[in-house]
């Protein structure tokens, strides 16, 4: 019998913050560009209007099937959970199981950003507004 020892390297922490900071500069550059702003921007309506979160995540998944392997011999429950609820479509295709497996794991990232992200928001529209303080008519009395 020959024992083997296999690395596997996880950098699904690091993709997740990746994306977060990603998420996070999209959202200061929008309150920049809209700084009469009076709440964080919505995550797929004001953030996502020309595809600019699902660009970042879609450039966060792995590309190289030994990296979605590895991720997915780690989390592959998790993937395919994100996969299932996101409810975009079939696992049983003749390219099972790499087919999916990518689809699977941009699943998981955008759920775990979203999930993130409302959580985080507000605290991230504060800490913009601390910077830009709301200017006051000088007409005003």
């Amino acid at each position: 019998m020959i024992k083997r020892t296999v690395e596997i390297e996880d950098n699904l922490d690091d993709i997740l913050e990746s994306v977060k900071d990603d998420i996070k500069d999209l959202a200061i550059d929008y309150l920049n560009d809209n700084p009469d702003s009076e709440e964080a921007p919505e995550l797929y309506n004001e953030l996502d209007y020309r595809g600019f979160v699902h660009e970042i995540i879609d450039g966060s998944v792995p590309i190289y099937t030994g990296e979605i392997n590895d991720l997915w011999y780690l989390y592959g429950n998790d993937f395919e959970d994100a996969f299932d609820n996101a409810g975009i479509g079939d696992k049983v295709d003749k390219h099972w199981p790499s087919g999916w497996k990518a689809a699977a794991i941009y699943c998981y990232i955008e759920q775990e950003v979203g999930e993130w992200y409302e959580d985080n928001k507000d605290e991230i529209y504060d800490e913009w507004r601390e910077k830009h303080p709301i200017k006051e008519d000088e007409d005003d009395p």
